[in-house]
């Protein structure tokens, strides 16, 4: 944890004892005090627990403008009594000006506190995703590292003049799958074609889930022929995946699109645009 989020957590811990210590105030001048004698102050005990809901869910700023329209109109109740009924303003009115302003505020700056380390908690989250290198449900390379290294195998063509192809698979109606399968079906189809994309494939292979796309990206050294070779055997090998302990997804004829590009520095001049067009051949695979 990071000398913020130390400070934070700190501030969190004090901010809760005083709140704490707060409702228990409360509760004791509200005994002390005979507040309970009068039904207008059960009324101000939910003003009070109205603008700590007010407080905690919005902001500072919020709470402070909900504090005023609440002064300005007890304030003006209490004055309006005192000028036309001589009603005196007694001691419990201000206790009640001071009160609900301070929970409200008070339950702001909690809030505040609270989205705040959860903010800094996503980002940390997020972070760390990104740098999976590999994803754990497949094995396969994930697509954090796809673009750098498809640049890197560009620069491979460029300088030794080896063979470069993107291949991009997806599976053909995927969201017609998952309405009839459900997600965790699908999860398994996904595993099973990285299990054969893994078995088929070399080691200088490499192979990626792009799982923002919903598709599979393979970076291949080959020929013409090679790759037209393993797009064929892909196709083959997924079309004939058997689910032997599973009849639902065995009546789905299992089917990819298969996109293959081969790099032509003349022609692409970036690892988006290499991939863009091997994801415009997928398109044409029927």
């Amino acid at each position: 944890m990071s000398r913020m989020d130390t400070k934070i957590s700190k501030r969190i811990d004090l901010i809760h004892i005083l709140l704490t210590a707060m409702f228990f105030s409360l509760i004791i001048a509200y005994s002390l005090m005979g507040l309970n004698e009068d039904a207008m102050n059960i009324f101000l005990v939910f003003i009070v627990m109205v603008g700590s809901i007010v407080g905690y869910y919005t902001t500072i700023t919020a709470g402070i403008l909900y504090s005023i329209i609440y002064i300005f109109s007890y304030a003006s109740f209490h004055i309006f009594l005192n000028i036309s009924r001589g009603i005196p303003v007694s001691v419990d009115v201000y206790f009640w000006m001071i009160t609900v302003p301070l929970f409200t505020l008070a339950f702001a700056y909690y809030g505040g506190l609270i989205r705040n380390i959860q903010e800094q908690n996503s980002n940390l989250k997020k972070e760390n995703a990104e740098l999976v290198v590999i994803d754990k449900e497949t094995g396969l390379l994930s697509s954090q590292t796809f673009f750098n290294e498809l640049q890197a195998y560009m620069k491979i063509n460029e300088r030794y003049h080896i063979e470069v192809y993107l291949m991009l698979v997806k599976i053909k109606y995927e969201n017609e799958v998952i309405k009839i399968l459900g997600e965790s079906k699908y999860n398994r189809i996904v595993n099973e074609i990285s299990n054969a994309i893994n078995s088929l494939l070399r080691e200088e292979d490499r192979k990626y889930i792009l799982r923002d796309a919903n598709m599979f990206g393979l970076i291949l050294l080959s020929n013409k022929d090679g790759g037209r070779y393993i797009k064929n055997r892909i196709k083959e090998m997924i079309n004939n995946i058997n689910f032997k302990d599973d009849i639902a997804i065995n009546k789905i004829k299992l089917e990819v699109l298969v996109g293959l590009v081969p790099y032509r520095s003349n022609e692409i001049s970036s690892p988006y645009e290499f991939f863009k067009m091997a994801e415009k051949d997928l398109e044409f695979d029927v």
